[in-house]
């Protein structure tokens, strides 16, 4: 496929999240690659994300997608890993402590598991795998993001959503949610993700 291919099919977010889709449509658009939802194809479909790492979470959606939509498909799957937790939430971060909980009622879940535990002990990590499949005949890719941090003990800042506000990253010692978007996405699990798929894909559309 080469890139005027691509200009005409576009590429499938597997998600309607408007945070995802407004990151990829802001990436992709000085290459005039237009980007389309689930919603916008009218797939409709519920992916039980079985798999226990992020990988196979995300090559579980990606093939389920794009088995419908049959043009190149992006998915991912991301998570929070805490030290202390033994590296939960993991693959279960968005209903860890429950499926019907709040991001507010799922981040105090979490400090309430942690509120004796030392600051040096509070390491933590955001990880997203972004899955790539751009045709039939071809495997699917893979990319990895992670961010560095620590879990603070109480919330901070109003941006972001999930685990952002109680995320503190190793550098701007900053929460996530005290972040502007566009700060965010340059230093985020996801943005690394997102531009190692974009030099990855450049090069495949030489």
């Amino acid at each position: 496929m080469n890139i005027i291919e691509l200009r005409q099919t576009g590429i499938l977010i597997a998600t309607n999240n408007p945070h995802k889709v407004y990151e990829l449509r802001q990436l992709l658009e000085p290459y005039a690659i237009p980007v389309k939802t689930p919603e916008e194809l009218g797939i409709k479909i519920n992916v039980k994300e079985t798999g226990k790492t992020f990988e196979e979470n995300a090559k579980l959606k990606v093939e389920a997608y794009y088995s419908i939509a049959k043009i190149p498909t992006i998915a991912d799957d991301s998570g929070l890993e805490v030290d202390a937790l033994n590296k939960e939430p993991g693959v279960f971060s968005a209903r860890y402590g429950g499926e019907h909980l709040t991001d507010e009622e799922r981040n105090f879940y979490l400090l309430e598991k942690i509120k004796h535990i030392a600051d040096y002990l509070r390491t933590a990590r955001f990880v997203c795998v972004l899955a790539f499949k751009v045709a039939h005949n071809e495997p699917v890719k893979f990319y990895k993001g992670i961010v560095e941090g620590k879990i603070l003990y109480q919330p901070r800042g109003k941006n972001g959503f999930g685990y952002d506000p109680i995320f503190e990253e190793i550098r701007t010692k900053k929460s996530f949610a005290e972040l502007s978007l566009e700060e965010k996405n340059q230093i985020s699990h996801r943005g690394k993700a997102l531009q190692q798929f974009l030099n990855d894909l450049i090069l495949i559309l030489k």
